[in-house]
């Protein structure tokens, strides 16, 4: 197979997956947390230290971000206390923002599976991307690209079917949600659902 062949059919792989979409301005199908979670190879919070753009290491063709995480804590999976994944930017317009993360902050990742490639993105995209941020109290929240839209729909009634029972904070928090949630429940219906206690 020619590069020229090879470029064509990582190209057309892009075109047909959503989650290879840019994050800013992809149209995937909604994921609850359940979702998210699932599919989530590694789910990390951290903060970023650095993003920056540039060609694909085999295909100078594609464009790629490259995004270092200062990791303070793991909720899935592993991760070394500095991790950096690369990701595909589809959108010419998400070069200039590193797409979304340059001076992103502290984030909540839920990073899909590395490709053969070595490509990975937040699971749905913007909706398995979230921003942490802090009130004047020192209390932190977590919301993702989507405003946390749909975040909880039916969440509850399926961990239940599998026999999942979640704290009394992640079922207020699921109750009543909202734009921002507390991080602190948010993370603890995270580990719930992965299955254990970090």
């Amino acid at each position: 197979m020619t590069v020229g062949t090879t470029i064509a059919v990582i190209v057309g792989f892009f075109l047909f997956t959503s989650d290879a979409y840019s994050q800013q301005h992809a149209q995937t199908a909604p994921a609850d947390l359940d979702q998210l979670v699932q599919n989530a190879d590694t789910i990390l919070r951290g903060e970023v230290i650095s993003a920056t753009i540039e060609p694909h290491p085999q295909f100078s063709n594609i464009q790629t971000v490259v995004v270092t995480i200062s990791v303070k804590r793991v909720l899935k999976g592993e991760a070394p206390a500095t991790y950096t994944f690369r990701q595909f930017v589809w959108d010419i317009r998400d070069v200039a923002d590193a797409a979304g993360y340059r001076k992103a902050g502290e984030l909540l990742l839920f990073l899909n599976p590395n490709s053969p490639y070595g490509l990975t993105s937040p699971v749905g995209l913007d909706q398995g991307r979230f921003r942490v941020m802090h009130d004047q109290k020192g209390n932190r929240f977590a919301a993702n690209g989507r405003a946390n839209l749909g975040l909880f729909n039916q969440v509850p009634s399926k961990a239940a079917s599998r026999g999942v029972t979640f704290s009394r904070q992640a079922q207020a928090m699921m109750a009543k949600p909202q734009r921002q949630v507390p991080l602190d429940s948010l993370e603890d219906a995270i580990v719930t659902l992965a299955g254990g206690r970090k």
